[in-house]
């Protein structure tokens, strides 16, 4: 399979994973998703939260998304699907206020300048298939209102914007650890497969990974998922059963749901032996209690 292709299906799986985290704990929460603010121009929201794949712009609106017109939204969508508060300013008057900050190193005002740009990141791609007229005219409207929000923010700023993620990953904030892995490595449409060979996707590979098990040391459950998907996707790492049921398992244990051996068996074991199977158990075992143990004791803010 066409390894865009490939790529795009773990990273729509991924936003949907994001999605039913986001449903459960309530997409105002400061560990996933930035609060919607009262600005009074919104953009169609992915399905719960839902990532858009930035190696497939627009599917997380595709397939009947908006058979029923939602009520209207005072939330602000980034292209990474989260909910952006703007504090009634446009998002080039937000980047100008953390600007200054986000240039010092200061890592939440780097991720502040990034989720006003990414705001603005997707307005020139096609827009998606829709099953209506009226879907489309709606969706056509609310990118004329974003396209006012986003006035005199320029290509430079929203290029730049990754630079900003990758400082706020790198200094261990976990939704930028996230968001760098689901921008890829250039926050657009991208063929890995034919750029394999570019410096910055073999970068972005590897940093990527890190971000994510950094993110997942912090108890992230949406970072164990996305390496269970990494692991068993096997395109930026080897394929690797044993980890991919291993991070599963950690998945699990960070959301406190059960899953019961024969449900892991049924779903994600069976082609395993028994002592590779008992042994991705007790790996995930192992993970979850390094990282997730630890951040169930800590006080809530």
């Amino acid at each position: 399979m066409n390894l865009t292709i490939r790529y795009s299906l773990l990273l729509a799986a991924a936003g949907a994973c994001l999605g039913m985290y986001l449903s459960t704990t309530g997409s105002s929460g400061e560990r996933l998703s930035v609060k919607a603010g009262p600005a009074p121009v919104s953009s169609p929201s992915p399905r719960s939260g839902e990532l858009i794949s930035p190696f497939a712009p627009g599917t997380a609106y595709q397939e009947n998304s908006f058979a029923t017109a939602p009520p209207p939204s005072t939330a602000v969508y980034a292209r990474n699907g989260r909910q952006v508060d703007l504090g009634g300013l446009t998002a080039q008057e937000y980047i100008a206020k953390w600007n200054s900050l986000a240039r010092s190193g200061d890592k939440d005002a780097a991720y502040n300048v990034y989720q006003a740009a990414a705001v603005c990141a997707s307005n020139d791609e096609p827009a998606p298939a829709y099953n209506s007229a009226a879907e489309l005219d709606r969706f056509l409207d609310q990118r004329k209102k974003l396209l006012a929000l986003c006035e005199g923010v320029n290509p430079a700023q929203l290029q730049e914007r990754l630079s900003f993620l990758a400082l706020a990953a790198r200094a261990g904030k976990v939704e930028a650890q996230i968001d760098y892995f689901m921008e890829g490595p250039y926050g657009r449409d991208t063929d890995l497969a034919k750029n394999a060979d570019d410096p910055a996707v073999q970068q972005w590979k590897t940093e990527a990974v890190a971000e994510l098990k950094s993110a997942a040391g912090q108890g992230e459950p949406f970072a164990l998922a996305l390496l269970a998907q990494v692991y068993d996707a096997g395109e930026l790492l080897p394929r690797d059963a044993k980890l991919s049921l291993a991070y599963k398992v950690a998945e699990a244990d960070a959301r406190n749901s059960a899953l019961s051996e024969d449900q892991l068996r049924r779903n994600v074991g069976t082609h395993m032996s028994d002592a590779d199977f008992a042994g991705a158990l007790q790996t995930g075992r192992q993970i979850a209690s390094a990282c997730c143990k630890k951040n169930h004791l800590l006080p809530q803010e």
